[in-house]
């Protein structure tokens, strides 16, 4: 979406298709059909997997994902590492770590 949030881009798939065959799809649609200054993808817990975000790394674009907190080791850095929480909203802290960059 722009700043604005009008939607850049859409696209339907069967029904049967798994969302991390359509997310890894839409991926690569985006980043070779776009002329977007910076492309940063959103995605569910059920979109992601550490393989897909290791392609989405390769391809140089940025990410935000919602995962299982347990399943993955970079987010337990994140957990772990010292730093601050800031509170976004009475219900919603957040911290930044960069790991590798």
């Amino acid at each position: 979406m722009t700043k604005e949030g009008i939607p850049v881009a859409h696209q339907v798939f069967p029904g049967n298709t798994t969302d991390v065959d359509t997310f890894k799809h839409a991926l690569f649609q985006v980043k070779d059909r776009s002329r977007l200054g910076k492309v940063i993808l959103v995605g569910d817990r059920g979109m992601v997997s550490e393989k897909l975000l290791n392609e989405i790394e390769k391809a140089g674009l940025e990410y935000i994902v919602g995962v299982k907190m347990r399943k993955m080791r970079a987010v337990s850095q994140v957990l772990y590492r010292h730093g601050r929480y800031s509170m976004v909203k009475e219900n919603l802290k957040v911290k930044e770590v960069c790991i590798q960059g």
